[in-house]
């Protein structure tokens, strides 16, 4: 953990500085979270860890192609995991705080690879049946759904709104949040056709194995199970989605307790 290799670091609200970019070494990072955790109560760093962990997540995702940041944005995630874990076992936690209980990055006992590939296949498999283009997994729409999922998780309900002011769905509020995410459309692709769309659902999911990732697949499945209800009938835009004349999909889900909050966004191709 003494590398000299610097990295940039977006400030987040949860480390409490009024600046809003800075560069930390990783020695940096270290020192700043320790000084800012031993702040807190012991119900107060839950949030605090949580949100770390997120961010952390959300940079790894946004500087996904330079695998020198990756490397070390990951060796923070798991810096940050073993401070969580020493928490767990701390006297001073109750049981009532719940182990990455809203990071969907860190599903305990989940092999997300296999949940990735088995997602993709239910859409693919479906899409088939009509002679239609295979979706193209994007860990960039995966980036933007798990920002998604992790809000759900936070609010415990699930909406498409982005803002108060917003109806059921709003397609210019989510376009400009796919802006803020860094997802940008191409111009070519305007001609009256949907740049994306979004299928949002919640489920109950419980395991306590030391390998989790079927059980996690069967309570998935269940939102996918619900989507794809819709089909043959009138309104069906869950359905239609995956359906659609989209090419790219990415999918999260955060959990809060025994319950995950599921996010699925579907593209057209975009600037990379």
């Amino acid at each position: 953990m003494r590398s000299l290799r610097y990295i940039g670091v977006f400030v987040f609200c949860f480390l409490f500085i009024g600046t809003t970019f800075a560069l930390f070494s990783v020695d940096d990072f270290i020192m700043q979270f320790q000084t800012q955790q031993a702040k807190l109560s012991s119900s107060e760093k839950q949030t605090y860890y949580k949100k770390v962990l997120n961010n952390l997540n959300l940079l790894a995702f946004r500087n996904r192609d330079d695998a020198e940041q990756v490397k070390l944005y990951t060796e923070l995630q798991n810096y940050v995991s073993a401070q969580i874990e020493n928490l767990w076992t701390s006297n001073a936690v109750t049981a009532s705080f719940t182990l990455l209980s809203s990071s969907g990055m860190y599903i305990p006992n989940v092999d997300m690879d296999k949940v990735r590939t088995t997602w993709l296949a239910w859409h693919n498999t479906e899409r088939q049946t009509q002679w239609l283009t295979p979706f193209t997994y994007s860990s960039a729409l995966e980036g933007t759904a798990f920002t998604r999922a992790q809000h759900l998780a936070d609010i415990k309900t699930t909406t498409h709104r982005r803002k108060n002011t917003d109806g059921y769905y709003s397609y210019a509020s989510i376009k400009s949040w796919f802006v803020d995410q860094w997802i940008v459309f191409s111009d070519t692709w305007q001609n009256g056709q949907s740049l994306f769309t979004e299928n949002i659902w919640w489920n109950m999911y419980s395991c306590k194995k030391t390998d989790c990732t079927d059980d996690f697949i069967k309570a998935v499945r269940k939102s996918r199970t619900f989507f794809m209800s819709e089909k043959g009938k009138k309104y069906k835009p869950h359905y239609n989605a995956i359906m659609g004349s989209f090419s790219r999909v990415g999918v999260w889900v955060a959990l809060v307790g025994n319950k995950y909050y599921l996010v699925a966004h579907y593209t057209v191709p975009f600037i990379d």
